[in-house]
């Protein structure tokens, strides 16, 4: 089965549509609403220890919400709000969490990227993965960075951000610049416009998609120490997936793969190009990709920005198992989305 999530918002889907491998809708709201708020424009999604964890991303809501995974069916029963967002009275951000994007787990610990604050936030999972906490205070590295003065930082950053006075959020934050591992961020019109997106972990290395530096960033689990950034790519990166040995990042109309890190202290990568043939000559982007084991990889392409019925298509490629892979027989699974896919993942269980 692939679970989807769309840009949402007021003329799209906001809930995960369900469909057969096959391309055959099964669900097209296989979410619950949430005891509290409501599901609007979600985003990255995450199958850990039983249960799924949405992105959900719109800024009135910015909460990651966890669900219960059915034995059998499509449905998903709401378990609870996993972490939400602080707000002053004037409706303003008061801590790391606010418009998130991408998910990332390390056992007990869930990293949220978050685009509004423009940081990376570090949660802490308990009660069976259904409740979660800030981390207190900002990364180990981020301490060591400024010890006296301390810097002012969210509550929950892990990864910080280039610029420290960001629209809708409550205080000033202390910048930590590229050099040092901070995040981009561009506006347009007195709005954060470009911002950090897709986080993912393997081998004791968090990686982050920068968009505005169209770059992906590295950082140790261990205390958040930058260790450097991939090369500029013709595009921003928005999307990762890890699969056998690589890490495949979606950055505008390319997908590039390079092969993982084996530890932080070999830190490294180097990015190429993999994009398979496009579904037509139109212009399209490539969203959260997903793999059926090794050998298969589902690719939503996005032929717009929210709604535009259709908003994009997902396709299916066989993938080679040479470094660097190749995607080929590309084949429509699903040939006309009524908006634009964010994210796939491949479920493998459901009837």
């Amino acid at each position: 089965m692939l679970l989807v999530t769309f840009h949402g918002g007021s003329s799209g889907i906001n809930n995960v549509c369900v469909y057969h491998n096959s391309g055959k809708l099964k669900n097209e709201a296989a979410l619950e609403a949430p005891k509290q708020g409501k599901l609007s424009e979600l985003r990255a999604m995450a199958l850990v220890g039983g249960l799924l964890y949405v992105a959900n991303g719109a800024k009135s809501e910015s909460t990651v919400l966890v669900y219960e995974v059915p034995s059998s069916g499509t449905s998903f029963t709401f378990a609870s709000t996993l972490i939400g967002p602080i707000l002053s009275a004037k409706g303003h951000f008061e801590t790391s969490i606010a418009h998130p994007f991408g998910i990332a787990f390390d056992g007990a610990t869930c990293f949220i990227s978050n685009q509004d604050t423009n940081v990376v936030g570090q949660v802490a999972v308990s009660n069976k993965g259904l409740t979660g906490s800030l981390v207190a205070g900002p990364s180990g590295y981020l301490k060591s960075l400024f010890p006296i003065p301390p810097g002012s930082f969210l509550a929950g950053t892990y990864v910080a951000s280039q610029v420290g006075i960001l629209p809708d959020v409550k205080v000033e934050t202390t910048v930590v610049d590229h050099v040092h591992g901070g995040l981009g961020v561009s506006f347009e019109n007195g709005k954060v416009k470009n911002s950090v997106r897709d986080v993912a972990i393997t081998n004791g290395v968090l990686f982050v998609c920068d968009e505005p530096e169209k770059v992906v960033d590295m950082y140790a689990l261990a205390d958040g120490s930058y260790l450097g950034s991939s090369s500029a790519l013709a595009e921003g990166p928005t999307h990762f997936a890890i699969n056998n040995g690589g890490l495949f990042v979606s950055a505008g109309s390319k997908l590039y793969w390079g092969p993982l890190p084996q530890s932080p202290s070999s830190a490294s990568l180097f990015l190429q190009t993999i994009t398979p043939p496009p579904p037509s000559k139109d212009p399209v982007k490539i969203g959260g990709i997903s793999f059926d084991g090794t050998s298969t990889v589902y690719v939503p392409y996005q032929t717009g920005t929210g709604g535009n019925n259709p908003g994009g298509s997902i396709y299916s490629y066989s993938v080679s198992q040479q470094n660097p892979p190749v995607l080929s027989n590309g084949t429509a699974v699903v040939a006309s989305l009524k908006d634009t896919p964010e994210f796939v993942l491949h479920w493998s269980s459901g009837s």
